[in-house]
């Protein structure tokens, strides 16, 4: 019997009129205003409740005596230093336990997933998520909704928590083979979102396919020199690009880019959504490990699957409540089971 994530990874992309049409609109500059107008107007009121309670909490972190992380938007990112915001340590503690339950399963995920789903692994799923909440707690501290409502100008939703596995690539593997997330581009959800990457593995040099970036005012400079719209095929859903070496390199100087090197425990708050980035260029015989937490608008242009979250263990109306109630919760499970169960082809999807 053919393996269903091998036969999906051989399988063309099939395209039906709706999404060709939504993709078209989605493509334009003009189109994207035009939907990020549609859905602030679909949620007013939600919109001003979390805008009400970004502010509430901007007060209570000035009073606890904590100093505010704020990510520079012409930047579009921001390293975090040891201590700078709470809950890294307890990240990198509980993912090292669960990259341990993953180990035994690594080289079966990496056996029935060829092409194009090969890039990356998550070692989470909603159930595993649920037996660590810390991971959650971690994502959604004070300190950081904090910060991320400030620069999406609202209380945002908490989409997604994975541990991204990426194995070596073939020996043979070169630049005319990278494709999709290998490749730089702008992430597709919207016009901003943060990321937070910690790195759970040493990553040392480019063996270790680092991820990789341009600084948002550098990666809006080459967009539009390079078109400023998605290139791949309908449906694709990445803002800008995917855009060869090549091509970035000729608008943008050596010294612009930007790698995520160091040590286990270091941690990047990143917008993939305004910064041209690539990752994942593992080299044969190497991996890279990297937990990564999607914060999102509420009013998404283009939604992506999502994680299940248990907004109930938190007080309604707390931002921390707010963070973990999408717009259209699904069941748990829906999106990501269990990636280490083997019986399903969702297991191929990574942490980006």
């Amino acid at each position: 019997m053919k393996n269903p994530v091998a036969e999906n990874a051989e399988r063309p992309r099939e395209v039906g009129i709706r999404t060709r049409l939504h993709f078209s609109i989605y493509s334009s500059r003009a189109g994207f205003r035009m939907l990020q107008a549609q859905r602030r107007a679909a949620h007013p009121l939600e919109l001003l409740r979390r805008k009400r309670a970004a502010q509430t909490l901007k007060a209570q972190v000035a009073a606890s005596g904590s100093t505010p992380v704020r990510i520079d938007p012409k930047l579009g990112y921001r390293w975090i230093e040891p201590g700078e915001l709470p809950g890294i340590d307890t990240i990198v503690e509980s993912c090292t336990e669960a990259i341990s339950e993953a180990r035994p399963h690594v080289q079966r995920l990496v056996d029935a997933a060829p092409g194009r789903f090969r890039i990356a692994f998550d070692f989470l799923g909603d159930e595993r998520v649920a037996k660590r909440p810390e991971l959650v707690d971690s994502m959604v501290t004070d300190e950081l909704l904090d910060c991320v409502s400030d620069y999406l100008g609202a209380v945002p939703v908490l989409r997604r928590v994975a541990i991204g596995y990426s194995p070596g690539q073939p020996e043979e593997a070169d630049e005319e083979e990278w494709g999709g997330s290998q490749l730089f581009h702008y992430d597709g959800e919207d016009d901003r979102q943060v990321k937070l990457f910690v790195l759970l593995s040493d990553v040392d040099d480019d063996r270790h396919g680092p991820l990789t970036f341009l600084p948002a005012a550098a990666s809006e400079r080459v967009s539009r020199a390079l078109g400023g719209k998605p290139e791949g095929p309908a449906g694709s859903y990445m803002r800008a690009g995917p855009y060869t070496d090549e091509a970035v390199r000729q608008h943008a100087s050596p010294d612009e880019f930007i790698q995520m090197t160091g040590k286990r425990g270091r941690a990047l708050l990143l917008d993939t959504c305004a910064t041209l980035h690539q990752g994942s260029r593992v080299k044969a015989g190497h991996e890279r490990i990297v937990f990564m937490g999607a914060i999102q608008r509420y009013h998404l242009v283009h939604a992506t699957p999502y994680n299940w979250f248990d907004a109930a263990r938190f007080e309604p109306g707390t931002p921390q409540h707010m963070a973990l109630s999408p717009p259209d919760p699904r069941e748990r499970g829906f999106f990501f089971p269990d990636p280490l169960r083997g019986d399903h082809a969702i297991n191929a999807r990574g942490a980006g």
